[in-house]
């Protein structure tokens, strides 16, 4: 199957005010993919995600932002800064080596054994996101539901693919919260293939930025 291969490459980010309590504190979240670039282990997000997060801390400066690496607490996520950034392709790479110890419920997608490939119109993606409106909080214990996503792209530009999702019903937010979750390219008989990071829905269109744009030193570069 694959849900549970998937699964070891991705998780929950999320803002809170406070660990002690889940209720009332977490104010937004959004999924993370993890990568193994032969030289980093990074997590990947969007840039919309980190941005989101510096300026809600403008008037909380004690908001932290946290992620979910196995079934255990979670844990905070502080990098000073990213390792790269770029605001058009909405995506963001950070540097994992000061928790590594914290990671071994997921796994490292080797994107230096399997680098990402083009893809075309009509290609099958997959990816697990998750999503706001499936967070709950249970007895002051936070948890988030995942939805598994199968897509087929409509349109490729350069660095940035498309999904048409108009024929999923978008009642409850189902794809607020999805930022930053890894997808990867399913074909019949062969591996999954990690090939984009889902980024926005854009009138009936979810958006993805291709893998490809990573560095090996988690810097981003601008491939047309």
């Amino acid at each position: 199957m694959i849900e549970p291969e998937v699964r070891q490459f991705c998780g929950p980010i999320f803002f809170t005010h406070s660990l002690q309590s889940a209720l009332g504190n977490v104010i937004a979240n959004g999924s993370f993919g993890l990568v193994n670039t032969g030289r980093k282990k990074l997590l990947v997000t969007n840039f919309h995600v980190w941005d989101g997060f510096q300026t809600a801390r403008l008037d909380a400066p004690n908001l932290q932002m946290c992620i979910c690496l196995d079934r255990n607490n979670p844990v905070v996520f502080a990098p000073d800064k990213p390792i790269g950034e770029d605001r058009d392709l909405d995506i963001a790479t950070f540097d994992m080596e000061p928790l590594l110890p914290a990671c071994s419920g997921r796994a490292f997608y080797p994107l230096n054994q399997n680098p990402a490939r083009r893809v075309s119109k009509g290609d099958v993606v997959f990816f697990i996101g998750f999503p706001g409106h499936l967070r709950r909080v249970v007895d002051g214990a936070l948890g988030f539901g995942r939805s598994p996503f199968g897509l087929r792209v409509c349109s490729v530009d350069g660095l940035e693919f498309h999904a048409d999702v108009s024929n999923i019903s978008t009642r409850g937010d189902k794809f607020k919260g999805i930022s930053g979750c890894p997808c990867f390219l399913v074909r019949e008989g062969r591996p999954i293939l990690l090939v984009g990071f889902a980024r926005s829905v854009w009138t009936n269109y979810l958006r993805f930025t291709h893998a490809r744009c990573l560095n090996p030193d988690g810097t981003i570069m601008k491939l047309k």
